[in-house]
């Protein structure tokens, strides 16, 4: 049961973070919040410091568990491509898996509730509609697992789309 309680502070940490962080330029719209599909489902969240500067909450259930992800990202302009741009980062996270959970990508079957945390990079491409506040962004994110998985999954990639305000 702590190890759920240290995943629920871990989550609340990074709301409270990206919540609490200081309005950013007149007009812009700072957040962005929605569904991301792939190889894990879940939420997204994000805050845009500015254009460039956004860091990123991701919830995604995979493998009969779940998964809290915090991101730093840096966003580029692609070309002269209004509304499109690359991204890279890098971040952390923390999953939760349940006794019995397979992991098809490892061959094994964990034994035990299990916390596990990790390190993560991102990459992608986002796209914003000028029409409306919505964003598209497909993206790959490699982890890193430590504890008793200790392996690199390079499976985890997804595409998202999100409201912004």
């Amino acid at each position: 049961m702590s190890m759920i309680r240290h995943l629920i502070l871990f989550i609340f940490t990074i709301s409270s973070f990206a919540l609490s962080a200081q309005r950013g330029r007149v007009g812009m719209l700072e957040y962005a919040a929605g569904g991301r599909l792939g190889t894990g489902t879940g939420l997204t969240f994000q805050y845009f410091h500015t254009d460039h500067h956004v860091a990123e909450a991701i919830i995604y259930a995979r493998f009969e568990g779940f998964s809290a992800t915090a991101l730093y990202e840096h966003h580029m302009q692609v070309f002269d491509v209004y509304g499109l741009k690359w991204y890279i980062g890098a971040g952390g996270h923390a999953s939760f898996y349940p006794v019995g959970t397979d992991r098809p990508d490892l061959d094994q079957t964990i034994a035990g509730n299990v916390f596990i945390p990790g390190i993560d990079a991102i990459i992608g491409l986002e796209y914003f509609f000028r029409s409306a506040p919505l964003q598209m962004s497909f993206d790959i994110k490699p982890e890193y697992n430590f504890g008793i998985l200790n392996s690199l999954d390079t499976t985890v990639g997804a595409v998202s789309l999100r409201y912004r305000f």
